[in-house]
């Protein structure tokens, strides 16, 4: 061994200030400082994915739940079950009682769906607009402010 190296630190005798010499326990000391901030880092990305996630799903089975309106808009059933199969939810999704239609003509003029158009006076086709809507619940690792604890989501079909 070098003369005048000290082999408990580590470091040459009298290079170093002598307050300098004794790091035991600093790192532990460091991690307790950062250790929460990491947790609360690793938790908030993780609750911002899976509201990513299930956003995204929900919205894709929206549109699966508008296609399959676009070929039966009458089949309110259906359409539940077309969305409920396209994925497997947990928690289940919630649907409104139905799912509202509106018309209205080419000049975007608001009439009666049992009115056609040119019965009106109106420049025709009538236009039929369905809403698909479902909504899920969501829960969180942790409550965060502004991350919502239901997701909704809506797609609109327009029937010519």
């Amino acid at each position: 061994m070098p003369r005048g190296f000290n082999g408990d630190c580590g470091e040459r005798g009298g290079e170093i200030a002598s307050g300098w010499r004794n790091h035991n326990g600093s790192v532990a000391a460091e991690f307790a400082l950062i250790a929460p901030i990491l947790v609360l880092i690793a938790t908030g990305i993780a609750d911002i994915g899976m509201l990513a996630t299930k956003s995204a799903g929900l919205a894709a089975t929206a549109r699966i739940g508008a296609e399959y309106a676009r070929i039966y808009p009458d089949d309110t059933v259906g359409i539940r079950r077309a969305m409920r199969s396209a994925m497997s939810f947990a928690p289940a999704l919630n649907f409104p009682a139905s799912f509202p239609r509106s018309c209205e003509c080419d000049d975007e003029t608001p009439i009666a769906c049992s009115e056609s158009c040119a019965t009106v006076g109106r420049p025709a086709p009538n236009r039929v607009f369905i809403r698909v809507t479902a909504n899920q619940s969501f829960t969180p690792l942790v409550p965060w402010p502004g991350i919502p604890t239901m997701l909704t989501a809506a797609t609109e079909v327009r029937l010519q």
